[in-house]
């Protein structure tokens, strides 16, 4: 039985990690500082960024999908030294953890990292130029796991996400457009000039590419993980208020998004793609979905 360790098991993509790992049989330990009841798993409430905390529950076997962070942009703006508090340190003891007993080590980042005035779309050669301390301190952790690989011998690899959604979601764009078209009479805002572009990939697509680089990656190779297929906020926008049954919305642009926000970003996959992932749900369809389970959960 193949053994893994998640941290931040309690949010969104660690949700739906701990859940797949469960039904593949994987042997889970699920990391969070919030309680976590998966069956099939063995639920510890810990502080990531404790000395310790991992290494008491990991070996030589163990892959660790280390999730665990405040991954929001505008917090890292509003509160830089809480992101980079609740981001550095985990990054430090899960490395160590795994450089003392040989563990395997898969770290989540983000398309946060790259320069916004990179080519798109955008390859794991783009520019690294972040925009927010959330970005920064993902830089910073991908350093490390580089420079654990390089002068240890660690085996990190990195799956650099661009945006995820899906059943579960309970926040960014798609979250938010959702829930104010819920509210809307005769218009839908939309932040920024809704130029805006991202790479949406569905959760259980997000899963399955963090298994493959997992399975099939190379330690101290960095992948990008998306569908490669762009979609403006004006477009996403109006594909959420069809799916919401409410086509007639009016869609007004606010002009300005929020600080730290990266314009423009979507993904060239192709090293991913070498490895046998390939995107699977549709988007309109991963949205039809996402729609449905969130406007029925009240939370």
């Amino acid at each position: 039985m193949t053994k893994a360790l998640v941290t931040g098991a309690a949010g969104f993509i660690g949700t739906a990690l701990v859940n797949r790992l469960v039904a593949d049989q994987w042997s889970v330990v699920a990391i969070d500082c919030r309680p976590t009841t998966y069956a099939g798993a063995t639920n510890v409430v810990a502080d990531v960024s404790e000395s310790g905390a991992v290494r008491d529950w990991i070996d030589s076997a163990t892959t660790i999908f280390h999730l665990a962070a405040i991954a929001s942009v505008p917090q890292s703006v509003v509160d830089p030294r809480s992101d980079f508090t609740n981001t550095m340190r985990p990054v430090f003891e899960v490395l160590e953890s795994a450089r003392a007993v040989g563990a395997r080590v898969v770290f989540p980042s983000t398309a946060s990292v790259f320069d916004s005035s990179n080519p798109l779309p955008l390859d794991e050669r783009a520019m690294i130029r972040p925009t927010s301390p959330y970005g920064a301190a993902k830089v910073a952790g991908e350093a490390y796991c580089f420079a654990y690989h390089r002068a240890y011998g660690v085996d990190a690899r990195i799956a650099r996400f661009f945006s995820v959604f899906g059943p579960g979601l309970r926040r960014l764009a798609i979250h938010d457009l959702i829930r104010k078209a819920e509210r809307a009479t005769d218009e839908l805002e939309v932040l920024g000039d809704g130029t805006q572009v991202r790479d949406y990939l569905y959760i259980d697509d997000a899963v399955n590419a963090l298994l493959t680089v997992a399975r099939h990656g190379a330690p101290g190779e960095d992948y990008n993980i998306g569908s490669g297929v762009p979609v403006t906020a004006l477009a996403l926008a109006r594909l959420i208020a069809t799916a919401m049954g409410r086509p007639e919305l009016r869609l007004r642009t606010t002009g300005a998004s929020f600080s730290g926000d990266t314009p423009r970003w979507y993904a060239d996959i192709s090293k991913i793609r070498k490895l046998g992932f390939e995107p699977r749900m549709p988007f309109d369809e991963g949205l039809r979905r996402t729609v449905a389970w969130l406007t029925s959960w009240r939370g």
